[in-house]
């Protein structure tokens, strides 16, 4: 099977299984794709409004050093951060592995629904197994947000400060300020989606440990290098371009529904009731979309990997109960 065979296949695999869709939904959001759709509903302070919320605070942290409310604040946050990193990781990790499983098992490339499942303990070792695995394949990216989040702040404030450019967003012009930070960031998130995308198939599909999973995703990875990144950029290429537009066009809607509410005294009844239901529907669609997509581009790793064996017969488990290739398996072009 070609690369681009293989893409078509884990489009259809995920295609008439909506309940994909929600699974993959749900790991895309706990993974920060929420904070793609509250972007357009929430309203992000101005430049103005951003100094006066953290002037006073850095003000007074910079002049007379860390006060107890500025440090439990600083507590919290990290707090926060921990508690979402180990519950968000733990149940993307879930919804990752019954994904890998569904597409390993279909009819079409696996052993259609035959494979046994491993023993419950042994499953549950897997999603810590992909939590770590994880964890490990984004260490290059926390250094990068070290890195980067420094140079991006220094780079705020003096935009703040002495802003070099009144007509542009104070984004691009932060952007333009540090490309190299930015460019840091997005390579080695990039690199991490794909070593852990790799390594989440190996321990699934083949039970491996979690350094066999680690150092086995960067064999394939050095290896196979375009049809590995063409597996990561494409379909997250398309997954941005028929999400955005969706988020862009709820943000329009929920703009238009917040002037009705904010002018309720004198607004028609009509016109109120049709701007919620078009702003419900849009932001619907867009996380239904949102799932169609994600559930493929899961499929697309799980398809990948096994892709390069040649063969997408019936699989079995062996003795560490890892999915294997058994005696009767065929190929798609010789089938059993």
């Amino acid at each position: 099977m070609s690369w681009g065979a293989g893409l078509a296949a884990s489009l259809l695999v995920v295609l008439p299984r909506p309940a994909t869709w929600i699974v993959a939904l749900a790991s895309f959001l706990v993974r920060g794709g929420i904070l793609l759709f509250l972007a357009p509903i929430v309203v992000t302070p101005s430049p103005v409004g951003l100094a006066n919320i953290l002037g006073p605070t850095i003000t007074t942290f910079w002049l007379g050093g860390m006060s107890l409310g500025f440090a439990t604040a600083v507590m919290a946050i990290f707090a926060a951060f921990f508690g979402w990193l180990v519950i968000g990781g733990w149940v993307a990790a879930v919804t990752e592995r019954d994904l890998i499983e569904l597409v390993a098992a279909d009819d079409e490339l696996g052993a259609g629904g035959t494979i046994p499942r491993p023993s419950g303990s042994r499953r549950r070792g897997r999603i810590w197994r992909i939590v770590l695995l994880r964890l490990a394949a984004y260490v290059p990216l926390a250094l990068a947000l070290g890195y980067g989040a420094l140079r991006l702040v220094q780079a705020t404030y003096r935009e703040l400060t002495l802003p070099s450019d009144v007509m542009t967003p104070i984004a691009w012009r932060v952007i333009a300020t540090v490309p190299e930070a930015v460019i840091a960031i997005v390579v080695t998130w990039a690199l991490g989606e794909t070593l852990g995308s790799l390594g989440a198939r190996r321990i699934v599909v083949w039970g491996q440990s979690l350094d066999q999973a680690y150092f086995g995703a960067w064999a394939d990875l050095l290896r196979r290098p375009l049809s590995t990144i063409g597996t990561f950029v494409l379909p997250t290429v398309v997954m941005a371009l028929i999400v955005a537009p969706i988020v862009l066009a709820s943000g329009v809607a929920w703009d238009f529904l917040r002037t009705e509410l904010a002018a309720a005294a004198g607004a028609n009844a009509a016109l109120l009731l049709l701007s919620t239901l078009t702003f419900v529907a849009i932001w619907s669609a867009g996380l239904l979309v949102a799932g169609l997509a994600a559930a493929w581009r899961s499929a697309t790793w799980t398809v990948e990997l096994v892709r390069v064996r040649g063969t997408f017969g019936v699989l079995r488990h062996g003795p560490t109960e890892e999915w294997q290739r058994s005696e009767t398996s065929g190929s798609l072009e010789r089938p059993v």
